[in-house]
């Protein structure tokens, strides 16, 4: 086995270790049960069908910056890309390892792959600007409970110092320079003419105001729609909590699913979501229902992903 499969497998573990514990040691199988067994299927399904609404307007958001680099790509192919995006993310340590297959399904840009890779990133970046910026909202609504889980102001920090390093670096940093650079290693110089193409591309997407306003607003909409799909399961497994509150909940648990702890946030889930519900009153088996919904929704689009590729390939 090469490096990268022994890493999912330790990874693998771990999260199976992680879930294992919690649902022996720190609550009892049948709580969990109990939990699922009385929850609102209506509300289930009602949040399920917003994973769709929620790929529409990714993808629109997607298509705009695609769009914007000349490059002709259809709402539907583009849902589909997604799809299969999320099945692969099931194979991935993080939930933008399926963006890989998003970069390779739409490299005929402008610019080509590094203009594709661009065009993620800015998608990505609004999308967790707007996150971050609920989430510091809502805390200054909630303070008080703020107070008294500070890992989420230490979360929101760290989000925030890094959003602001990156503004500063492409405010300052114009176009073309990394040519700047030469080397004696060509294999060097062709890396930077990489960097340098991606860089380009990035700075088109960002210096067009008209459609960086409309990606922004899609992405408002996105992360509205993502806080309403996790309120509803909440509502579903029988939790009352505020609908405010998932707006500072929510980008935390998203920016933990983003570390490459554990193969598709196994365990790390359920233990942010635990962090959380502990304050409202719910025990463990809350935080492992909800996280089961949750893993359990995006095993259905992972499925419905995996074989939209089979076909594809042939």
């Amino acid at each position: 086995m090469n490096k990268k499969t022994i890493k999912f497998f330790i990874k693998l573990f771990v999260g199976l270790t992680l879930i294992a514990y919690l649902l022996f040691f720190k609550t009892k199988p049948e709580l969990v049960v109990k939990v699922l067994k009385n929850s609102n299927f209506i509300l289930l399904i009602l949040s399920f069908s917003l994973h769709s609404v929620g790929i529409f307007i990714s993808s629109v958001r997607w298509k705009i910056l695609l769009d914007n680099s000349q490059a002709n790509y259809s709402i539907i192919d583009l849902m589909k890309s997604y799809l299969v995006a999320n099945f692969f993310n099931h194979f991935l340590p993080t939930r933008f390892g399926g963006d890989i297959i998003r970069v390779s399904d739409t490299r005929n840009t402008k610019s080509g792959i590094s203009g594709s890779v661009s065009i993620v990133a800015v998608e990505r970046t609004t999308g967790i600007i707007v996150l971050l910026g609920f989430a510091l909202i809502s805390s200054l609504i909630k303070i008080d409970f703020v107070k008294k889980l500070p890992f989420i102001l230490i979360s929101m920090a760290i989000g925030l110092f890094g959003l602001i390093i990156i503004v500063i670096f492409f405010k300052y940093v114009k176009k073309d320079f990394f040519l700047r650079f030469k080397f004696n290693m060509n294999f060097i110089n062709k890396l930077f003419l990489k960097i340098n193409s991606f860089h380009n591309s990035l700075l088109d997407s960002i210096e067009n105001k008209i459609v960086l306003k409309k990606v922004f607003f899609w992405s408002f909409l996105l992360q509205i729609n993502v806080v309403i799909h996790y309120y509803l399961i909440g509502l579903a497994i029988g939790l009352k909590i505020p609908f405010v509150d998932y707006f500072f909940t929510i980008p935390i648990l998203l920016f933990a699913l983003t570390l490459p702890i554990t193969v598709n946030g196994l365990g790390v889930r359920e233990i942010v979501l635990n962090a959380f519900f502990i304050y409202y009153g719910y025990n463990m088996s809350f935080a492992i229902s909800f996280s089961a919904v949750d893993l359990g929704f995006n095993l259905i689009l992972g499925l419905i992903g995996g074989i939209i590729y089979l076909f594809r390939k042939k």
